[in-house]
């Protein structure tokens, strides 16, 4: 009895690896959603543009992001973890020090492309270290907890950029948000190496394309597909609401900044989402994934119509809360439904498919947000985004129809990429 407990692996959560990692997917989330509200301003006081331009300049990082996390992943299996987080972190530095030194539309697009490149390979690294060095029977807690970071980073990140701006302007922000991603690589060089083995077949030499890839693909898509298409839907949503809530509620008279300005209210959209999971973490496995993602989209819509319609911060907060609520199950059923029909074989794939249409949504959120708002007015494009969510609902009620609830061991959910 003693030796088995002497045996037993030590609690993940209580280890420092955690907390660096736990630390390091805090900042990448600060310096996201610290950048991104500001861009809308930028644009239009900097570089001359207007709504539409701004949501394609906030769509180019999630469309590099989206190519980059699958990339990121074969890459650091091969090359290993270290090297390619670092990589990508230092890409993310240069990246926001181009949007602050070059006040150009081309310097703000390729800003973008190299952020998103560069935020999205360090932070699914980050993700997929954990997994290497959790125990297996400790996974589905570790990433739990450690999901927490990226709405931790949610609530922190508009506040500091709104008063970072406030008091030195919109370079100012990008500057700190170098600083940020810079301490995210020195965090990521105090991690200890991930126990990885390189396939045989790759070890060496170019990579090679393995035998049945394109099946495997195809059957990866087939699993996930409409779960990543409400997936897509509900993003769509995160997507609109960090470009443009503070643009839609300052149009209506909701200072920037301060207790009870827009910024605040993303702290109210994290602080219910955390407070959501913990309560709600059992429910995809209580009532089964479908029906749990089915209340999920249900709160979104609601949430964004409120959202659509407020006028203060106090209805826009209640708004957030119906958003954070939705949120809270919503990764967890959605990745239960992706990967029941995935292997060993191609579960990995599967889930960057996954998390691709994440990203899809995201840009596709700002973009539709950015090109409603120059043409009519942010009211309409959140009711638009709004009505999204009740076609996703149907898209999964007409297309899936199995909701078995999945073991805790099976449904481990990876990283929200908000998040």
């Amino acid at each position: 009895m003693t030796g088995a407990a002497a045996a037993a692996p030590r609690d993940i959560v209580r280890t420092l690896p955690f907390w660096l990692i736990f630390a390091a997917s805090t900042l990448g989330g600060i310096t996201n959603s610290a950048s991104t509200p500001i861009i809308p301003g930028y644009v239009e006081q900097v570089l001359g543009g207007d709504s539409a331009l701004a949501g394609i300049v906030v769509a180019i990082a999630a469309v590099a992001s989206m190519v980059a996390m699958p990339v990121a992943g074969a890459l650091a299996d091969r090359r290993g973890y270290r090297m390619i987080a670092i990589a990508g972190g230092c890409i993310a530095v240069v990246g926001m020090l181009i949007l602050a030194a070059l006040p150009t539309l081309w310097g703000a697009s390729l800003s973008r492309v190299l952020f998103g490149l560069g935020n999205a390979t360090a932070m699914t690294i980050v993700m997929a270290w954990l997994v290497a060095i959790a125990p297996a029977e400790q996974r589905g807690r570790a990433l739990s907890y450690f999901g927490l970071s990226v709405w931790i980073g949610l609530a922190i990140g508009p506040q500091l950029g709104t008063a970072v701006e406030l008091i030195g302007g919109a370079a100012t922000v990008f500057l700190v948000c170098a600083a940020l991603e810079l301490a995210t690589v020195f965090t990521i060089l105090a991690l200890p190496r991930p126990r990885t083995v390189l396939p045989v077949s790759t070890a060496t030499g170019p990579i090679a394309l393995p035998r049945g890839a394109a099946r495997e693909l195809w059957q990866a898509f087939r699993s996930v597909w409409t779960p990543g298409v409400v997936a897509a839907a509900a993003w769509c949503g995160e997507g609109i609401m960090i470009a443009f809530l503070i643009v839609h509620l300052v149009g209506a008279g909701v200072p920037s900044g301060g207790f009870g300005g827009a910024a605040s209210v993303y702290a109210v959209f994290a602080v219910s989402v955390i407070g959501a999971r913990l309560v709600l973490a059992s429910l995809p496995d209580r009532i089964g994934p479908l029906r749990a993602t089915a209340i999920s989209l249900s709160c979104l819509t609601v949430g964004l119509t409120v959202l659509a319609l407020s006028r203060d911060f106090w209805l826009a907060s209640l708004g957030a809360a119906f958003i954070g609520v939705g949120f809270a199950p919503l990764y967890p059923s959605l990745t239960m439904l992706a990967t029941r029909g995935l292997t060993s074989r191609n579960r990995a794939l599967g889930l960057g498919l996954f998390s691709s249409f994440t990203s899809i949504g995201y840009g596709g959120g700002a973009l539709l947000g950015g090109f409603v708002i120059s043409v009519a007015s942010s009211t309409l494009a959140f009711l638009i985004v709004a009505g999204l969510q009740l076609v996703a609902l149907a898209v999964l009620t007409a297309f899936t129809r199995d909701e078995t609830p999945r073991s805790r061991a099976v449904a481990d959910e990876p990283r929200d990429p908000a998040a």
